[in-house]
Order: C-alpha cells, then structure tokens, then sequence
C-alpha cells in the first residue's frame, strides 16, 4: 500500500510546532511502509526529497529527520492528485482537499482513501492512525 503524507495541518500543526504525536506516527508509517511513502505535499512538488526536510528539521529531532528521509518524493503541477498512483492501494493523509481532487478521487471510486486530518477539531488524531489505520476502498 502507498501512503502519501501532506505537511501543513497534518505534520505541523503550525510554524513553529509539529502535530501532536507526529513523531510516532511517522515512525509507525515508515516501520510498516519505508518503501511505500511519499510526500505529497505543496514542498515537494517538484520531485525533490530534500526540501521537506529543510522545511522539517528546525522541529523534529534528529532521529525523526533520518527516519523522514526514506519518504519519497512526488512530482505534479496543478493537483496533488497527478502524483497518486491509482494502480495499487493507497491512503492519502491531507487536512485539505481542493474540488478537482475530490472529483478525480470520485471518478476513481477511491474517495474514502483520503484521510481527511483536522488538528482543529482533533489535536490527538494521529495518535488514532498509530496501530489502526483507515481501510482501504480498493
């Protein structure tokens, strides 16, 4: 299974500070999925690994910053959804999902596998994640 990681309002819960228990998350994706994540975020859009974890590394510790570059990067333009391979499983952890990617997720029938993150609403919820993550649609 694939898994692709948003940064703002799903790592970070601001600038300054990273969500509550975004460290054992990372570390249980990346245990039980180090060849299968990717970031799919506005800071690597451009295919290039790195700069998440400059964005990164003023936040987490060292240990976190290693484990965080095994995570792969992605390549689109306009949507997020450019960079999803709809050929093999996947769950996509994003606190924000524009039209266009909805509908394409629609048109897939793989709209559950957007795992809607709202730090807002639920501060702890990657703690929920840790252990249980969402079921898949295909």
């Amino acid at each position: 299974m694939n898994i692709y990681l948003d940064i703002d309002g799903v790592l970070l819960a601001n600038e300054k500070f990273s969500s509550l228990f975004a460290k054992e998350f990372l570390f249980y994706i990346l245990t039980h999925y180090p060849d299968t994540t990717y970031w799919l975020t506005t800071h690597c859009q451009d295919g290039d690994a790195s700069i998440p974890i400059k964005r990164l590394e003023h936040i987490f510790d060292s240990e976190t910053i290693e484990i965080m570059k095994n995570i792969k990067p992605t390549k689109w333009s306009i949507a997020k959804t450019e960079a999803i391979d709809f050929s093999k499983p996947f769950l996509w952890f994003d606190d924000d999902l524009f039209p266009d990617e909805k509908e394409v997720l629609i048109a897939h029938g793989v709209l559950e596998n957007w795992i809607e993150v709202n730090l807002y609403k639920k501060e702890k919820q990657l703690k929920d994640f840790i252990g249980n993550l969402p079921t898949l649609s295909n």
